[in-house]
Order: C-alpha cells, then sequence, then structure tokens
C-alpha cells in the first residue's frame, strides 16, 4: 500500500477518537502514528503492505471500543521496542510513562508460543495473565493484534494458518469471552472456523446465505411486526435491530447437539433495547403475546448475570413460515456493556463500573491459583478450567448468588466463599439436608457450610473439586502439611532409582548441587518435595545427573508391611485393590504419596500413558498385615443367599468390610464384596468357599474397571 493510503487510515482512525477524545489527545495519537511509521519504515508483512498498517489497524480495534488515549497509542507503538531502533525511555519522554509502560508489557508477550512443549506453554500461559494482571490494556492490545493477523492469515502458509488459528481458538477467544468482549471474541471464532475447516465454512455459510436470502422478506417483516406492537403498548423508542446468526455459533450448536442444518432452530436472532430493567420484562411479555414461545428456551441472565457482566434476556420463539427466532432483551447500559466488555471501564461514559469490578475479581481469583500453583502446567490446566465454564447458580444461606462452573460440588462452593471457609469445611447442607461434600450442585440450590477449627484438608478433597481455586488452596495445604513425609517419600524414591540404574559410585556434592541449581530448587530437601508429588521426574534427576535413565520409570522398590516404610506415604488403590501376591506398580502422586495399583489396573496404564512417574514395587508381608480386596459374586435372587455366603466367609475367619447389590434382573443379582485378607492365598480359599454355596453362579476379583465404594 502507498503512503498516501496510510494517510488515509490514519486519518479515519483520527475521525473514530474525534467522537470521544479531545483535540489535543487526537494530536498525542497522531504523533505517535509519526513516530510509528518513521520507525517501521522499510518494514514489510508478508502480505505486502507497509508494516506500519497492522499497528494502525490494531489502533482501530481498540478505537471502536472507545479506549483511553494512553492505550490507542501504545497500540500504534506496541511493536517499537520489540521491532525498531525506539526504546522505552524514547517512549516514556514522549508519551509518559504509564505508555511506555503498556508498549513494554505487550513487548514482553511478544513470540510467546503455545503449540511448543507443555511446560514452555504452560509457563506462556502464566506469563500472559501476570501481564494482564499488571495493566489490562496489556492484554487489550494483544487481543486487537491477534484479531488483526487472523483477518490477514490468508498471507502465510497453511502449517502457519492452522498453528495460529487453533491457539487462538484455545487461548484467545476464550479470554476475549471472560473478558465481555463479544464482537471480537465472534469474530475471532468466525475467523478460526474459517482457517480450521474451510471446507465446512464455505459450505455453512452458502447454505445460510441462501436460507437468509429466501427469507429475507420474513425477517423484515418480524422485525417490523415486534417494532410495531411496541409501539403499541408505549415502547415506542426501543431500538430492534435483526441479524443472522454466526456462522460458527451455527456450527457448533450442530456440533455439540449432533443436529442437521435444518435442525438448528434459532437461525435468526433480533436485539431489542430499551431504557431500564422494568421495560426488559415488560416488552418480553408483549413480545411472547405476538410470538409463541418454546417451552424451556427462556433464559434470564438479568436476574443471574454471566461471570464476564454480560446481562440481557433470550427467549426463542417460533415465528411466522416456520421460522424459529432469538430475541435478546436488555438495557441501555446493559447493551453498553455487551458491547464494550472490560473496555467500558474505560469510557467515561460508563457509571457502574460493574465491568471493571468482574474483571478484576478474575483476575485476583488467578493471581491466588499462581501463587497456590507449584507449576506453570497446573496454572495453565486450572486456568483453562475458568476459561471455559458453564456456569451454575447457587446461594448462600442469606440469599447471596454464587457462580461456579458446571460440575462444581459443595466443597468448591465452600472455598468459593473463602479460602478458611474452604480449609476448615467439615460438613454441609444443600436445601437444609446434610449431604456429603462431593455432592455436584444444581441451579437455585441453596448450600450451608459448617466449619470446624481442627478440620483440614483431605487428599481426596482433590477429587471432589473441578474449581481452581479449590484445587490450588487444597494443594497447597497439603503441602504445608506434610513436608517431612513428603521429603522422606521423595529421597526413598530418588535413592532407589540409584540403586536400580546407578553405576555404584558416589556422587559428588558438585554434582548434586549442579543438579539441584538446574532444577531450580532451594535445597535437596526441596528436590525430594518435588519429586514427590510428581513436579520433577526422577528421570529428569538422573540426566542432570548424568546416569542414562531409558523410561518413565525410577526402576523397583521394596516397600514391607501396609504401612509402607520409614513412614513414607504409600497407599493401597481402591480401583484394584492390591495385596500380597499380586504383580504391583506405584504411582506418584502430588496428594497420596506412592499408590499401589496391580498390573492390570486400567487406571495405571492410563497414568503410564500420561507420562506420570511410576515403579514396579515389590510389596512384602509384615506380621499381622491384612489387605482390602473386592471380589464379585452373582447370585441367584433366592431369599437367604446373602446369609449363606456370609456364613461361608465367617468359617474361614474372614471379615467382610462392606457389601453392594446390584440388582440386573428378576432372577439374578450381583454382589460386590470388600473382604479383608492377608495374602492372595487366602484369597483363593474365600473365593473357593463362595463358589461352593448354593445358588452362586460365578466368583471373581474385581476387574479394576469398576469405580470403588
Amino acid at each position: 500500500m502507498s503512503s498516501n493510503s496510510g494517510r488515509i487510515l490514519i486519518s479515519e482512525l483520527c475521525e473514530v477518537l474525534e467522537t470521544y477524545m479531545s483535540k489535543s489527545q487526537v494530536e498525542s495519537v497522531y504523533q505517535a502514528y509519526i513516530i510509528a511509521a518513521t520507525a517501521h519504515d522499510g518494514q514489510y508483512r508478508r502480505s505486502g503492505e507497509a508494516y506500519v498498517f497492522h499497528p494502525i489497524n490494531v489502533a482501530m480495534i481498540l478505537a471502536k471500543l472507545k479506549l483511553d488515549c494512553y492505550c490507542i497509542i501504545a497500540a500504534l507503538l506496541h511493536d517499537c521496542i520489540e521491532d525498531t531502533t525506539i526504546t522505552f525511555e524514547n517512549i516514556a519522554k514522549d508519551f509518559g510513562e504509564e505508555v511506555a509502560h503498556i508498549v513494554q508489557g505487550v513487548s514482553k508477550l511478544t513470540g510467546l508460543e503455545f503449540n511448543s512443549n507443555i511446560d514452555q506453554q504452560a509457563q506462556n500461559f502464566r506469563k500472559l495473565f501476570l501481564a494482564m494482571s499488571t495493566d489490562m490494556r496489556v492484554m487489550m492490545i494483544k487481543l486487537a493484534d491477534r484479531l488483526h493477523n487472523m483477518r490477514t492469515l490468508d498471507s502465510v502458509s497453511r502449517k502457519k494458518q492452522l498453528r495460529i488459528a487453533k491457539e487462538t481458538a484455545e487461548i484467545h477467544a476464550p479470554i476475549a469471552r471472560r473478558l465481555g468482549l463479544n464482537n471480537i471474541k465472534i469474530e475471532m471464532e468466525g475467523l478460526c472456523f474459517k482457517f480450521i475447516h474451510p471446507y465446512r465454512h464455505r459450505v455453512l455459510t452458502r447454505q445460510i446465505d441462501k436460507r437468509y436470502g429466501n427469507l429475507k422478506e420474513v425477517i423484515e417483516q418480524i422485525q417490523q411486526s415486534i417494532k410495531q406492537r411496541l409501539g403499541q403498548e408505549g415502547l415506542g423508542k426501543t431500538q430492534i435491530s435483526g441479524r443472522k446468526k454466526a456462522t460458527y455459533s451455527i456450527y457448533k450448536k450442530m456440533k455439540t447437539k449432533h443436529l442437521k442444518f435444518a435442525e438448528v432452530l434459532d437461525k435468526y436472532a433480533f436485539r431489542v433495547i430499551v431504557d431500564d430493567v422494568s421495560e426488559c420484562y415488560l416488552a418480553l411479555g408483549i413480545i411472547h403475546n405476538l410470538y409463541k414461545p418454546l417451552p424451556g428456551k427462556f433464559k434470564d441472565y438479568i436476574a443471574l448475570p454471566k461471570v464476564n457482566g454480560y446481562q440481557s434476556l433470550h427467549t426463542i420463539l417460533f415465528g411466522p413460515n416456520k421460522v424459529f427466532i432469538e430475541v435478546q432483551l436488555r438495557s441501555k447500559e446493559m447493551h453498553f456493556v455487551s458491547e464494550y466488555g472490560i473496555a467500558a471501564h474505560w469510557h467515561y461514559k460508563n457509571k457502574s463500573g460493574n465491568s471493571k469490578d468482574l474483571a478484576n475479581n478474575w483476575l485476583g481469583s488467578l493471581l491466588d491459583i499462581q501463587e497456590n500453583s507449584g507449576t506453570s502446567i497446573e496454572f495453565l490446566e486450572e486456568t483453562k478450567i475458568d476459561l471455559f465454564p458453564s456456569t451454575v447458580f447457587v446461594f448462600t444461606p442469606n440469599g447471596e448468588i454464587v457462580q461456579l462452573p458446571h460440575r462444581a460440588t459443595v466443597l468448591d462452593f465452600a472455598y468459593a466463599i473463602h479460602t478458611k471457609v474452604g480449609n476448615h469445611t467439615l460438613k454441609a447442607k444443600v436445601d437444609k439436608v446434610n449431604t456429603s461434600l462431593d455432592k455436584r450442585l444444581k441451579n437455585g440450590q441453596t448450600i450451608e457450610i459448617i466449619t470446624d477449627k481442627n478440620a483440614k484438608p483431605q487428599p481426596d478433597w482433590l477429587k471432589m473439586t473441578v474449581t481452581a481455586k479449590a484445587k490450588t488452596s487444597i494443594k497447597s495445604k497439603l503441602k504445608k502439611s506434610s513436608t517431612e513425609e513428603l521429603i522422606q517419600l521423595g529421597e526413598y524414591l530418588l535413592n532407589n532409582a540409584l540403586r536400580y540404574q546407578g553405576d555404584g559410585k558416589p556422587i559428588s556434592e558438585k554434582r548434586w548441587q549442579n543438579c539441584i541449581t538446574e532444577l531450580k530448587c532451594d535445597s535437596m530437601s526441596d528436590l525430594h518435595i518435588k519429586i514427590a508429588i510428581s513436579e520433577i521426574l526422577i528421570s529428569f534427576v538422573l540426566s542432570k545427573l548424568q546416569i542414562k535413565s531409558t523410561t518413565a520409570n525410577a526402576g523397583s522398590i521394596s516397600i514391607k508391611g501396609t504401612k509402607g516404610t520409614k513412614g513414607n506415604p504409600v497407599s493401597f488403590a481402591r480401583c484394584c485393590y492390591p495385596i500380597i501376591g499380586d504383580k504391583i506398580f506405584g504411582i506418584i502422586t502430588n496428594s497420596k504419596g506412592m499408590v499401589l495399583h496391580r498390573a492390570n489396573c486400567g487406571n495405571l496404564q492410563h497414568a503410564k500413558q500420561k507420562g506420570e512417574q511410576w515403579l514396579k514395587v515389590d510389596l512384602q508381608a509384615a506380621d499381622d498385615d491384612e489387605f482390602e480386596v473386592e471380589v464379585y459374586v452373582e447370585i441367584e435372587n433366592r431369599r437367604g443367599i446373602l446369609a449363606s455366603i456370609a456364613n461361608a466367609i465367617a468359617k474361614i475367619n474372614i471379615n467382610i468390610e462392606n457389601i453392594q447389590v446390584e440388582e440386573q434382573n428378576n432372577t439374578m443379582r450381583g454382589i460386590y464384596l470388600v473382604i479383608i485378607v492377608p495374602n492372595i492365598a487366602k484369597l483363593d480359599e474365600v473365593m473357593y468357599a463362595i463358589k461352593n454355596t448354593e445358588f452362586v453362579h460365578s466368583v471373581k476379583r474385581n476387574s479394576a474397571s469398576r469405580k470403588s465404594f
């Protein structure tokens, strides 16, 4: 493009800015453009256009969101520190330190790749959110930068198109949604769909355009009918607009609900904007009288806003000519937040500050998570949970609304109230009925948490929670309370690995110190702890010590008795119930230390595939050792059969720990028995006794695929 084209583009930017900035501010923006154009002179993008067109377009995206003068200037200069001779000091001198810090924040995020190895990806993800917490405008520029890059993605290779589009879909679009930047999110998703699935995008776009063309008059008729009816009822100043549903939105609904194109209901959407909340509900009643609403298709996001502050009433109606339409009703203030999201904070007309509070609450939660996360990988996985929620609304006993992600439990609720409440949770009530802490929550329930100062997190709490805040808080507390045990376990595992794979020669103090330094540990004890919680793989340690390790496992160890060795945290998996005589492997976990599994356990195989640390275990019996084991008995449905089985087991001095009956049909039943035995030989004796009981069809040991009880 020519320099004349550049002047046209900057003139268009200034015209937008003049609608909400002072003349002096617009002049400062123009001066920033002159500096950026000079600095980037001679640089070109892959598309062939002058490089300065990119920062101008980024600034334009932000100008349409009415971002402040500092942000627009920083957008124009955002690549200068990275790609030109301009320095932080130069920018600070010309435009002030606030602009310079924003530009520096964006520069630090340049080149972050999320398709690298999982650890590097996680570290980059953490940097992204820490930059956001410093100044939200850094993230705003980064999102605008990515959006413009997506718009010009045609000029790069297919391989790069896929990488950038997938990264945008997984990282940037969800962040835009979380910050309430709906228009940016919709455009990003549409472009990602176009580049990831170009054929599907073309076919679906043609179908939508064809159907919309055929029904254009009907759509205009619907819009006019709504406007006329609202006017008749005294809502003549209402703003009404109609639009096609986005291609990606329709595709996502077809995919998630397994629908054909013709089966997708709300292809056409209308937005009704009124003065205040009361008029929203009044307009809803009027429209429901005009067109019949579909049962179960109404959502009230005014009473229960989305986590990003979005508020509207949504309803789906059965319109004329068999057209299904969606209507969104909102007040002018709600529409403002919907259009601008977190950007509403910088607009001079925004008085509520609601969007900023919501974003800051989320960022505060992210900072708590990052502080308690032991590794960048934990931060990545746990933050993604918060980026992809399907919200559940529940209430405190005082009637306050708490929003939690889908599948959240009572324990998640406790931690959502406060970390101290979660850490000291003793029991809970849901709708005034006592319930377990792992109870999944449903919309509208009222939760009461009963605490006790002596209560503390248990390892199995990690399995009961889904929210990042709960998981990181529990891990942090467990780590503090079990430091000595973790040190012993890590030392025990490392020493066994060295005996198994080492050459028998002592390792010098210097080699140990270099290993500790390279693995970023504070001390040998810190190294042992990180080994015990799988933060550092033993194979990495052996590699740093220049000891060859060919597998992800740490060799083999010998354990005597059910209590482990020297107080090391060792537990027996309740999915497969290993006992003396089984072929046994241990998985190193960050909550229970080493967990023992039978060799044929599906969970063991899954852990190996995930690359978790594992090792072969030689389990030796200690005096008076006893083990739980589960057997499955298939019986005829006869009266007294359970008593007969219990009597047969009692005759050989074996206790039944638990029993659960599974109804199969009118003639057969299945029984799961957990019994206490000293070894596999005694188990065989028990199974033989059960098999010889009348009306028993079969007896077998638990297959390790059933969830324990």
